[in-house]
């Protein structure tokens, strides 16, 4: 029989034990789940490490920096592969740097490219340092020790080329609008241009555009090549396919809004990469048009994309657009044209005329015209003079005599509005009209001539098929009444000559074809003769492209200036 105090005693030593297991299993469970907290303050970078292409060897020592403090290192250990712990303070924003230093090199060297820590705590960034081992001014002394210093450490995602180098098109770390989108065509075939605003040539390998409304997590549109640099002060321009007739840096399937979106350059992969610049506001584009052959909107200075002030429309003309791909941009003008009432006062029977200084947009033209008791005059034709310089207000029925108020807008290439009014007085043609009272103002711009203005609108150098017999050029008859060409001579560069028959008639506002001009593929130009004298010349064309003709952007478009001239689809016979 067991004496009590023995039972008691046993008792008491197995409710001891039991609570000894209760702790420790209790301790182990919360050293546990501590475990599998993850550490805050631990940020992990890995991925393939290279010196002049080579991997790195075994024995590479790694340090990371941010500032002046280091905050990880380790040891490769397998050739050409590093994983390391980066120890800081998540809401850190500065840069975190990289050294490296072989068994081979007396000191480290710092990579020049630097990395801000990564949102999702892990990074894959792949390193690649062109040094020479031998290099006796390596950078930096004094910092080995330090490296061994460092505790070893581990892990992350971006594919990005780190590198020393002494060329300046490598390493950068770019800031805002270091680089910009300086132009975007996005109408028709597009293309995007960057200039930078640094003084040294940089590498923009791998850089991001993304198009959407402004948020990170846009969609990646454009990814620029790996290796492509931009030089100082200079231009890469991305296009589709034959966008331009220049060659461009790079060749994307682009595909933008016509209704508007807001682009975004990255030095890299958006969500772990700087902004460089962001362009557009959610909505319609600042500048540009969306027409037959599309004018690009161009950046006025590198600061702000999202100030639609800074952005106007391409009044340029290069590589076969309206627009400046490549080049500097286009000067904008901010001036609006000047409308000039031709006639104060005018018989019953005549149109109203009206002179711009400027070419303007014909689709943009309006008119309205109030006669004497208010009322307004609803039938009438509008003719534009085929160089946009000169207008004409036809009404259906003669004018009544009195006082009209005639209010005229339109606008010109640029967008820039006018809007004006006018007092016209119509007489009757048995009662000459007072003499204008003179004023101080400057003399009005003189009407059109009355002399026929014919020009040359489009050549087809290079058709489709056989050349011999299909190279087609076009007269175009700029006036309102039909012209007699017969005996016009039409020559081209070398000299041969077209008599065009007796009895050829152009009607007003029509077209000429004639397949009796030979027109050189790689370069040449067309003139018009009358009596020995030149009416017109064409664009002196460089190139050609099969089956595209050079053409005038709008028929009789006559500036004197080779951005007169597009190279589009063929439009023979029809309105450009």
């Amino acid at each position: 029989m067991v004496a009590p105090t023995t039972k008691k005693a046993a008792v008491v030593l197995f409710l001891v034990a039991v609570v000894v297991v209760a702790l420790a299993m209790l301790a182990n469970t919360s050293k546990d789940e501590a475990q599998q907290q993850p550490d805050p303050f631990r940020f992990r970078f890995y991925g393939n490490v290279s010196i002049e292409g080579a991997p790195a060897p075994a024995q590479t020592h790694l340090l990371v920096k941010i500032g002046d403090n280091i905050c990880g290192g380790t040891d490769i250990t397998v050739p050409g592969w590093y994983d390391l712990n980066v120890f800081a303070h998540p809401d850190t924003d500065e840069y975190v740097s990289f050294w490296i230093q072989t068994p081979s090199m007396e000191c480290a060297v710092p990579v020049d490219q630097k990395r801000t820590l990564p949102m999702s705590r892990e990074c894959l960034l792949d390193i690649t340092v062109a040094t020479d081992d031998s290099n006796d001014t390596v950078l930096q002394t004094g910092i080995s020790d330090d490296l061994h210093a460092a505790s070893p450490a581990a892990t992350h995602s971006a594919n990005t080329s780190v590198n020393n180098t002494a060329d300046p098109a490598q390493g950068y770390d770019p800031m805002l609008w270091d680089v910009v989108i300086n132009e975007v065509m996005w109408d028709g075939k597009e293309y995007i241009e960057l200039y930078s605003t640094l003084d040294r040539t940089i590498c923009i390998g791998n850089w991001t555009i993304t198009r959407g409304v402004g948020a990170v997590n846009d969609t990646i549109d454009i990814t620029i090549e790996p290796g492509a640099i931009i030089a100082s002060h200079g231009y890469y321009l991305i296009a589709e396919m034959d966008a331009t007739t220049c060659e461009p840096d790079q060749i994307s399937n682009m595909v933008l809004k016509k209704s508007g979106e807001v682009l975004q350059l990255f030095g890299g992969v958006p969500t772990i990469s700087e902004r460089v610049d962001i362009v557009n506001r959610d909505g319609n584009w600042f500048a540009g048009k969306d027409d037959a052959v599309g004018q690009s909107m161009e950046r006025i200075s590198p600061v702000d994309g999202t100030n639609p002030d800074n952005w106007h429309t391409s009044q340029g003309y290069e590589c076969g657009r309206i627009g400046t791909p490549g080049v500097a941009n286009s000067i904008p003008d901010k001036t609006p044209p000047n409308i000039t009432l031709v006639n104060d006062f005018i018989d019953v029977n005549d149109d109203i005329v009206f002179s711009f200084n400027e070419p303007i947009d014909i689709p943009t033209f309006f008119i309205s015209v109030v006669g004497p008791y208010h009322s307004m005059i609803l039938r009438y034709t509008i003719t534009c003079g085929g160089s946009g310089l000169s207008a004409s207000f036809d009404p259906d029925n003669p004018l009544q005599v009195g006082t009209y108020s005639v209010r005229v807008k339109c606008r010109d290439p640029s967008d820039n509005l006018a809007e004006q009014d006018f007092v016209l007085t119509v007489v009757d043609s048995g009662e000459p009209g007072p003499s204008p009272t003179p004023t101080a103002t400057p003399t009005p711009t003189p009407p059109p001539s009355s002399a026929p203005k014919i020009v040359i609108n489009e050549l087809m150098p290079n058709p489709i098929g056989a050349d011999r017999g299909n190279e087609t050029m076009e007269l175009y008859n700029c006036g309102d009444e039909p012209v007699d060409i017969g005996g016009w001579v039409l020559k081209n560069e070398d000299g041969d000559t077209y008599n065009i028959p007796a009895g050829t008639t152009i009607e007003p506002h029509g077209y000429y074809l004639t397949t009796k001009i030979q027109l050189d593929n790689d370069g040449g130009q067309v003139l018009l003769y009358h009596n020995g004298e030149e009416v017109d010349s064409s664009i002196e064309y460089t190139h050609s492209t099969e089956g595209i003709s050079w053409q005038r952007r709008i028929d009789g478009c006559d500036t004197d200036s080779d951005g007169d001239w597009i190279e589009r689809d063929s439009t023979f016979g029809l309105s450009g």
